[in-house]
């Protein structure tokens, strides 16, 4: 199958399509695809330990998505801690996640 790319800047729980990010990803990877979720800018409120979105994370991981969190984002936002199945990463690894190629980038 394909390698895919999500990068989620827009806080999940603040608008109407963020609900549906979650479930592509999941169905993506249910498909078989190889899917990396890059977590940038308000993407990274929804990763924090203990938010309702976060429990999807968990979830998301266990099926074979790859979810990462930009540091600076998380650090200007003040999130110390991530939900489990999130690693913290940076712009660089996005910007060589995005070099290395992908057969798809989602950006939302």
């Amino acid at each position: 199958m394909g390698r895919l790319l999500v990068v989620d800047s827009r806080d999940l729980t603040e608008y109407a399509g963020g609900r549906f990010l979650p479930p592509l990803v999941e169905d993506l990877c249910r498909q078989g695809h190889d899917v990396t979720l890059f977590l940038v800018e308000n993407g990274v409120i929804a990763a924090r330990r203990g938010a309702t979105a976060g429990l999807s994370f968990e979830a998301l991981s266990d099926r074979g998505a790859h979810i990462l969190a930009d540091d600076v984002s998380c650090r200007s936002r003040g999130i110390r801690e991530l939900a489990s199945g999130v690693c913290l990463s940076d712009l660089d690894c996005l910007a060589d996640k995005i070099s290395d190629g992908f057969d798809n980038i989602l950006w939302y």
